[in-house]
């Protein structure tokens, strides 16, 4: 069994969004993998962007969270669930409310981001 309390979260401040390194692999014990929670904040926005190889798992702790997603727009209620492929753009380009989800990175490599703005 492994204990990852909230007060001993890694935090990381991006444009737009602030994240809670929640799990990194070694904690999982799968290469390539982490998992974070990320908090957007009414008024910001977050850039369009890709990961070559990185797949990333959304799951929506609260909401409503909208994104748009390959020119798409998507809005993830709580408990829903997303996959981000690799190569998906996706980004937030208003941020209306307040919303948190946790995310999976799968297959997760440093500097495979891809910002497009």
């Amino acid at each position: 069994m492994r204990s990852a309390p909230r007060s001993g979260y890694k935090e990381v401040s991006g444009d737009g969004y602030l994240k809670r390194i929640v799990l990194e692999a070694e904690d999982i014990g799968v290469k390539g993998t982490l998992l974070q929670e990320v908090q957007f904040i009414a008024g910001d926005k977050v850039a369009f962007h890709f990961h070559k190889v990185t797949r990333e798992i959304f799951f929506c702790l609260q909401g409503p969270a909208p994104f748009v997603i390959n020119g798409q727009p998507v809005v993830m209620n709580e408990g829903d669930c997303l996959v981000c492929e690799p190569e998906d753009v996706h980004g937030n380009p208003v941020i209306k409310n307040d919303f948190r989800i946790l995310v999976l990175k799968v297959g997760f490599k440093e500097a495979d981001t891809v910002w497009l703005e």
